[in-house]
């Protein structure tokens, strides 16, 4: 009987794919046609990086500092915690305490043991700053399936060269500290042209370590002009933006590659869409019990259902969803570069987001017989593609609070005092007054009678909120952190007072 039904079933979704068939193909080639006359560029080829020489890639340098970050042990486990946020707004200098407060050792020994061990590591590692780039000749041409294996190694180099500069900073050594910190943001530009999103999100990932390790070393007060200004320079040429835009590019042409092998065979459907093995095509047997069998044909069925379906009609709906939904976010991140700044472009994508609906809806018997849904294989469920952008706008805040904080330190140094204005730090300390990426208005700063500053973005909320770093009205979090969504702004923290850090420890946070 379930064989009976399963023909059934595929003669009922051949005629509805060839009823949905043919506008929906229509729609996307019209589409692409548009997109091709505004310049998009739609094939791999036309959206991979430039080919760097040789002589310029800093690749292979790193390998060899990954092997020897390998032998000298790859869990690393004494990892100092940085710029811990204590109170509102006032956080702990790490490497001044006693006790390191990790999540794993308490003790600087263990931590200085590690760092040693892993020292011909972040020495060598530290030669990449003489090349332009690190390029690891990542092979486009394979889409979503495009060995990225480099990443989590040059992550976790990256944490140990904070943890190396947390410890010269702890030795007074603030020159090498400084090196370790240009050698960590040397990772984050010179993998710029990597054009994969999760390479783009890891580089986000180590620029948020640099910018903890960057707060720790100012707090030191024996760092020259020179190591100053040199640390400053190399913020200064991290570049965010442009480089998530590259990587919408090769997204964008990566799915539609995707789309076209999948749709010329089944084994690349399956491949990509992550179904395994089929009873359809091994045939009946497998199994003891000839119900079971039925069952895996009926199974089978659907799903072989749902795959025509999709390779059929479902597949053009899927790609025009995706398309249109690549283009408002590269038209966003085009106008927030032309504006240096994000909002109101952030919010319309939310808003077109939400007003895009996904056509092509299946039938309600293919609901109730519960074939599965392939329909949105492409299209953006979980809000990823926004949240790249709200990523990248907070790594943006970054990198411009933490250079306005290294100018305001060394005008400080300079004046004896912290400036009046931001716009006393042009143009000695600063090329121009810096800007809030979220609003396009002068970063928030006033100087304390104590002799401190608050230095601030509005933050996530898109609201001046006076430099409150505290929670929202009504929302609860167990940790603060520097550019939470759930503080008011993103206030720039000050050391926490000896008092403010044994309340933290004697009332840590549940």
């Amino acid at each position: 009987m379930l064989v009976v039904i399963a023909v059934v079933l595929l003669v009922f979704v051949g005629i509805c794919a060839v009823s949905l068939h043919y506008q929906p193909e229509n729609e996307v080639e019209a589409y692409k046609q548009a997109l091709l006359a505004k310049g998009e560029k739609l094939e791999i080829a036309q959206v991979a990086p430039p080919t760097v020489p040789p002589e310029d890639n800093g690749a292979d340098t790193v390998r060899a500092a990954f092997a020897l970050f390998t032998a000298g042990g790859s869990d690393y486990t004494n990892q100092p915690v940085m710029m811990r946020i204590v109170a509102p707004g006032k956080a702990i200098v790490g490497w001044a305490q006693p006790d390191v407060h990790s999540y794993y050792t308490n003790t600087w020994d263990n931590v200085i043991v590690a760092v040693e061990a892993n020292r011909p590591a972040t020495e060598l590692l530290g030669q990449v700053v003489y090349f332009p780039a690190i390029d690891f000749q990542l092979d486009y041409s394979k889409g979503p399936e495009t060995p990225v294996q480099h990443l989590w190694p040059l992550k976790s180099g990256a944490q140990k060269l904070s943890a190396a500069a947390m410890c010269d900073l702890r030795a007074g050594a603030t020159a090498s500290a400084a090196t370790n910190l240009c050698t960590l943001l040397a990772l984050v530009q010179e993998t710029h042209e990597e054009r994969m999103l999760l390479s783009q999100l890891v580089r986000m990932a180590i620029a948020s370590i640099a910018t903890s390790a960057t707060w720790e070393w100012l707090q030191a007060t024996n760092a020259t002009d020179a190591e100053l200004a040199t640390l400053q320079r190399s913020w200064e040429r991290l570049e965010f933006i442009e480089a998530v835009e590259n990587s919408f590019l090769m997204e964008r042409a990566a799915m539609e590659s995707t789309i076209q092998k999948m749709r010329a065979s089944n084994q690349n459907f399956n491949r990509f869409a992550g179904i395994s093995g089929s009873a359809i095509s091994s045939g009946p047997g497998g199994s003891a019990d000839w119900l079971d069998d039925l069952r895996d044909i009926w199974n089978d069925t659907k799903i072989a259902g749902a795959r025509f379906m999709w390779r059929t009609s479902w597949t053009y709906s899927d790609e025009l969803q995706a398309l249109r939904g690549d283009q408002i976010v590269l038209e966003s991140l085009r106008t927030i570069q032309t504006n240096q700044f994000f909002n109101p472009a952030y919010t319309n994508i939310l808003n077109q987001f939400e007003a895009m609906g996904i056509s092509n809806n299946p039938d309600e018997w293919f609901l109730k017989l519960d074939i599965p849904d392939f329909r949105r294989i492409f299209s953006d469920e979980n809000g990823t593609w926004s949240a790249v952008v709200r990523r990248t706008m907070s790594v943006e805040t970054s990198r411009r609070v933490v250079i306005t904080a290294i100018a305001l330190k060394r005008f400080q140094q300079e004046r004896g005092n912290f400036p009046e204005k931001l716009s006393e730090l042009t143009p000695e300390f600063l090329a121009t007054t810096p800007l809030d990426p979220v609003d396009g208005q002068p970063l928030r700063y006033r100087r304390n009678a104590d002799g401190t500053f608050l230095l601030y973005s509005i933050g996530e909320n898109g609201k001046d909120d006076g430099g409150n770093p505290s929670l929202g009205t009504g929302v609860t979090a167990t940790t603060l952190y520097w550019q939470s969504p759930h503080t008011l702004d993103w206030v720039w923290p000050q050391p926490a007072t000896p008092e403010e850090i044994r309340s933290f420890y004697e009332h840590p946070p549940k």
